[in-house]
């Protein structure tokens, strides 16, 4: 059972999806919760505060799920995985907030953006330092370069919200196995590579926006 706030929220993410932040009024959001514009805003104050509220609770989800996927995994081949596996499950349980995440950057107050902004650099900031481990560490090739690659990552990723069909033949597992897949034989250094060393591997099935501020 959803509190008002909660109501209101889900009611503005999927206003905000189908007709765009612009062309929803505080009338069709309080008209899909039913509720009057004055019982709305006695909850809400302005229609920028759920743009920003749905960023934060997307950003929020991504950081705990994250955290929690790479804290125990010392290798870096693994937490990559693991970032993969927690990216992708985000995204799949946040399509809706997705596309609101991702195409009404531009509508969030400046004073609000600046926030944003900040906790979307130190997500790709976060990938950025498992990717420039893994390369000290000998298991990822040492001419590719973290910050791109990161961009990369989290564009593949990202993008899942626009074609991802959870009720389609493709499961979300499967998703992971092949962006795993594809890191592997992209990133990773293979065992003739490493002298004396395993072939390194991602782990498989182990698993928030174009990232750097405005791109992520």
């Amino acid at each position: 059972m959803f509190s008002t706030k909660e109501a209101i929220l889900k009611a503005a993410v999927d206003l905000f999806r189908r007709k765009g932040y612009m062309n929803t009024s505080m009338d069709d959001i309080a008209e899909e919760v039913g509720l009057t514009k004055g019982g709305l805003y006695h909850h809400i104050e302005k229609k920028e505060d759920l743009l920003t509220a749905i960023h934060d609770e997307v950003l929020d989800a991504f950081f705990s799920r994250v955290r929690l996927a790479i804290k125990d995994e010392t290798d870096p081949i693994g937490k990559l995985g693991n970032w993969v596996q927690a990216h992708v499950s985000i995204i799949k349980e946040y399509q809706a907030h997705s596309k609101v995440f991702f195409t009404e950057l531009d509508n969030i107050p400046e004073d609000k953006l600046r926030g944003v902004l900040k906790r979307r650099d130190l997500a790709m900031n976060m990938l950025r330092e498992i990717l420039v481990s893994g390369i000290a560490a000998g298991q990822f090739k040492k001419d590719i370069d973290p910050t791109i690659v990161s961009l990369l990552i989290f564009g593949m990723i990202n993008w899942l919200y626009m074609w991802y069909n959870p009720k389609g033949p493709v499961s979300s597992d499967k998703i992971v196995e092949d962006i795993n897949k594809l890191l592997r034989a992209g990133i990773a250094i293979s065992g003739g590579e490493r002298t004396g060393k395993e072939p390194a591997t991602l782990t498989e099935g182990s698993a928030l926006a174009e990232p750097v501020g405005r791109r992520m």
